[in-house]
């Protein structure tokens, strides 16, 4: 479960504390913060606004807030080993005013595991499967990324790559089994809550007018589980080489009174290959109702409630060395998150000219040095675009500057 923290590799308890009766408890996490600008261009018209609509500065955390996390393990018993985690996600930042006591803590991880020669089972709130590896193995997750509208007024941290090469798998209810490894190989398969299956904020008529009083499209009934999947393989290679790949999977099926039965699918998978302080990282999904940025949850539906086709990808290629003054990473990595135009937004173009998002790319250059295990200083910088079905787009510079304390 390791993996379902930021970066495994990072992280050190920074205290232990156990009896002779065997149980122990322990805790890590980190500290950050950015400052992040931005410019842009000015939005176009007649298209839906889902620009990162505001020039100026910030400081925030960075894609990943703060954490702590508790530990407990307890001793085993008859061949079974079982533990506990409950990390906390507290936010620096209020929102962008200055009087105000608003950061908020967010509870991502609340789950117990039971381990034995048949595997692992997991109950409780962690990181989904579908897509989770495509985030964990992108760059930005220690780092920047972008920010959200209006320079991320609102609480919460920035918004790495979410959009531009994959749709945020959030952390969810579950119940997962994993097997053991299998001379590298693991399948886990897990059942989830499930979530509502949201259209586009706004209703859009013919006359390719919004009106934002009217409620979404939304598929509301979830009478079973959405199920998730992953198979992965880990080996090396050579002198010193590594090589992952896995593949994942979502399916799930929700109802509206409106327009009937709503299935959501989505299929993803990556590889990441390392020699010698070069690593080369790619990725790629597709899929129908999973939305352009959150998924499920906010643009999976078109006006009328047919699901959006999308898909997408990210390629990255990093070195890391070490010198005189810790570790030092340079990274540069690139992704896109294309939709499809439904039928019927396409017939509100013909007929308006208005456009929907076709294209979110973003492109960043990072440098990310570790002063020690536990000091971490970086810098990036990301060109984003955005173009729209009826040939539209637009541009935004990001360049931010941040510092972590790991534990």
């Amino acid at each position: 479960m390791a993996a379902l923290f930021f970066l495994a590799s990072s992280a050190q308890a920074a205290l232990v504390v156990g009896g002779s009766d065997g149980w122990s408890f322990s805790t890590d996490g980190m500290v950050n913060l950015m400052g992040v600008y931005q410019s842009q261009d000015d939005a176009p018209v007649n298209v839906r606004d889902n620009t990162i609509d505001a020039e100026g500065f910030r400081i925030k955390s960075g894609f990943l807030p703060g954490i702590i996390a508790f530990n407990i393990k307890a001793p085993t018993m008859n061949g079974l080993d079982m533990a506990a985690r409950v990390g906390f996600y507290p936010e620096p930042s209020n929102s962008n005013v200055k009087n105000t006591f608003d950061g908020q803590i967010d509870l991502r991880e609340i789950f117990f595991t039971v381990d034995g020669n048949f595997g692992q089972i997991m109950a409780g709130k962690g990181l989904s499967l579908f897509l989770g590896q495509n985030l964990l193995t992108e760059m930005t997750l220690m780092g920047i990324g972008r920010l959200g509208g209006a320079l991320n007024a609102d609480v919460g941290p920035t918004l790495g790559r979410i959009g531009y090469g994959y749709v945020y798998p959030n952390f969810n209810a579950q119940f997962r089994y994993t097997t053991p490894d299998l001379n590298g190989f693991k399948v886990a398969v897990g059942i989830y809550d499930p979530s509502v299956i949201n259209g586009v904020a706004g209703d859009l008529d013919l006359n390719g007018t919004i009106d934002d009083d009217e409620a979404a499209p939304s598929a509301m009934e979830t009478n079973i589980p959405r199920f998730e999947y992953e198979l992965s393989y880990a080996g090396t290679f050579g002198d010193g080489g590594t090589f992952k790949a896995y593949a994942n999977g979502l399916w799930q099926e929700a109802k509206s009174d409106d327009f009937g039965d709503v299935t959501a699918w989505g299929v993803g998978g990556g590889i990441v290959v390392g020699m010698n302080g070069f690593e080369l990282v790619a990725s790629a999904f597709t899929g129908e109702a999973l939305g352009s940025s959150l998924m499920l949850d906010t643009d999976s539906l078109d006006p009328v409630g047919e699901e959006r086709e999308g898909w997408g990808y990210i390629v990255q290629g990093t070195y890391t060395f070490d010198n005189a003054y810790g570790k030092t990473k340079f990274g540069l990595n690139y992704g896109v998150n294309e939709m499809d135009e439904t039928s019927y937004e396409k017939s509100v173009r013909d007929a308006t000219g208005f456009g929907e998002v076709e294209e979110q790319s973003m492109v960043t250059f990072g440098i990310y040095h570790d002063i020690n295990a536990h000091l971490k200083v970086l810098v990036e910088a990301s060109r984003i675009e955005h173009e729209w079905f009826n040939g539209e787009d637009w541009e935004v510079y990001q360049f931010g500057v941040g510092t972590f304390f790991i534990w």
